[in-house]
């Protein structure tokens, strides 16, 4: 059986006039992005992640978030006032030059290119989007399901165990709304899944719990920087990984919507 391990990155707001800028919020580019492992394969990528974590003396109760390794803060109290104020994290303690922190990023992408595992990567493009249709604000997360769940549909119909599961990071606040999406994303608005070969629930797993979701965000921030910052440094660790189908990547692998 295989298993993907789906997280996201960028945001899936939009700006009326599509002036859209790099480095700035909302993106232009919503990312929804799968690391699929076969599950007698779990064991060893797991132990060469934890391996990893030890080279680094990075704690088992610290986890590989980009975000939280690139900006090296996290938010803490301030105890005179009372009040949140922004405070080193483990990395910001451990790695205190920036630079330091994106080698580390870097070192866990190397990291990636080295396990056996496949990644399906979907980016939807805001700007293109007609924002005079109904609904168009929910198209980001609904369409990056709808176009994951097709090409994992593809790579299990093409291998050998054509079984998978979905396991996808907790970081919904309505969990009971995104289990909605993806099963519109199976149900009604698909074209192209006409024989389901994953389990058609979807499990959702904190990050904190899971070494392979922590990897798959890393892996989405990647992406996101790539898209959203045009820095491909660490998209260029990751890309040989991207799953592909009769020799091809583009639509497959990485699928970007609208085109």
């Amino acid at each position: 059986m295989h298993i993907m391990y789906v997280d996201e990155s960028g945001d899936d707001g939009f700006l009326s006039n599509n002036s859209y800028l790099p480095g700035q919020t909302p993106t232009k580019f919503y990312i929804r992005t799968g690391l699929v492992i076969h599950d007698w394969k779990w064991k060893n990528i797991n132990t060469s992640i934890n391996n990893f974590k030890f080279s680094k003396r990075i704690p088992g109760d610290i986890e590989l978030h980009a975000t939280e390794i690139l900006s090296g803060r996290k938010r803490g109290y301030d105890k005179n006032t009372g009040k949140r104020k922004s405070i080193p994290n483990w990395y910001g303690i451990n790695y205190p030059e920036r630079k330091d922190r994106f080698e580390l990023l870097s070192e866990i992408c190397s990291m990636v290119s080295q396990l056996d595992i496949s990644i399906i990567n979907i980016a939807i493009d805001k700007s293109k989007i007609n924002q005079n249709v109904n609904n168009f604000e929910r198209m980001p997360k609904e369409k990056s399901w709808e176009m994951l769940i097709e090409r994992y549909n593809l790579f299990l119909n093409n291998a050998a165990d054509k079984i998978g599961i979905i396991i996808s990071d907790a970081i919904e606040m309505n969990l009971e709304k995104e289990h909605r999406e993806f099963a519109k994303a199976i149900y009604t608005t698909s074209l192209h899944v006409k024989e389901s070969h994953f389990v058609e629930s979807i499990l959702f797993e904190p990050s904190d719990s899971s070494n392979l979701l922590q990897i798959a965000d890393i892996v989405s921030f990647a992406f996101q920087r790539q898209l959203n910052l045009l820095d491909d440094r660490l998209y260029q660790k990751i890309e040989q990984k991207l799953f592909t189908w009769n020799s091809k990547i583009e639509g497959c692998g990485f699928k970007i919507w609208p085109e």
